[in-house]
């Protein structure tokens, strides 16, 4: 198994170059082709969600301002794209596809047809926005949707994995998903936040499986006494110099979600390792 068609979702901001070359050599790893992804919201689907509260020629303004950026970010992305493309490897690079309408759309029709989706981690002011691309990603693809931090170093690969584990379906489709980098690493540890009497029993399932992969793992269970289990996670992953948190995404309520008090909103900001996630 391995990842033969990587998307990368680009936005035309300053990140794109450097998220794409990452992409690159992962594809170049698996000996995989690299495709990328740029959604331009049209002029309709941009107005939607203004109602009746714009006048018709307050609405056009709105309007044509959208369009404008929307050009703007198109010729950014674009450019990004042929800046790699100059000296990558013909055989790993493939297409830029520019999709007009709204991102659940776009994602249906391109992600759904990747082995993983490569996006950017979120940070700065951008963070709310590009958490709610992730989602849409993770929910409408199905795929396993990898996120990177920019600065990181475009052949730094994934020596040291940690798995975040609690028996969910997504976790559990997380680590399948993960598969490729798994086999990969130097090392692997599967880890679960609580102290209940079954931890250790599942994470030796989890373990059991992954060395039918050939994967060997190591365990641990982590008290989370006193602190959120995402804060947990993050700070066992950071204590381990770990490269990449596999992890299951947006399982919990809507509200929580909406709220900014779910665990996978909580993991997804300010971590400065690389997150592989499935819904």
């Amino acid at each position: 198994m391995a990842f033969r068609r990587i998307l990368t979702v680009i936005s035309g901001s300053d990140d794109d170059e450097a998220l794409l070359r990452q992409a690159l050599a992962i594809a170049e790893t698996q000996a995989g082709r690299l495709d990328a992804l740029f959604v331009r919201r049209n002029a309709a689907s941009g107005g939607d969600f203004m109602g009746d509260a714009f006048s018709t020629y307050g609405m056009e303004a709105v309007l044509e301002a959208l369009d404008d950026a929307a050009s703007e970010a198109s010729l950014r992305a674009h450019r990004a794209f042929e800046r790699v493309g100059d000296d990558a490897p013909a055989e790993h690079f493939g297409r830029l596809s520019e999709y007009v309408g709204l991102p659940h759309q776009a994602m249906a029709a391109e992600g759904r047809l990747s082995d993983l989706v490569v996006m950017a981690l979120p940070r700065g002011r951008s963070a709310p926005s590009q958490l709610s691309a992730i989602k849409t990603a993770a929910c409408e693809a199905g795929r396993p949707v990898l996120l990177l931090p920019p600065d990181r170093a475009a052949d730094a690969g994934f020596k040291r994995i940690m798995i975040a584990w609690d028996g969910s379906l997504e976790a559990a489709r997380a680590v399948s998903g993960a598969l490729p980098l798994l086999a990969a690493a130097d090392s692997v540890k599967a880890v679960h936040a609580g102290l209940h009497d079954d931890d250790s029993a599942r994470l030796g399932r989890l373990a059991n499986y992954l060395d039918r992969h050939g994967v060997a793992a190591a365990t641990e269970t982590v008290d989370a006494s006193g602190r959120s289990i995402a804060r947990a996670l993050v700070e066992t992953a950071r204590d381990d110099a770990a490269d990449l948190v596999v992890m299951g995404g947006f399982g919990a309520p809507g509200w929580q979600y909406a709220l900014g008090r779910d665990e996978t909103t909580a993991l997804l900001k300010d971590t400065g390792f690389a997150i592989l996630m499935v819904h």
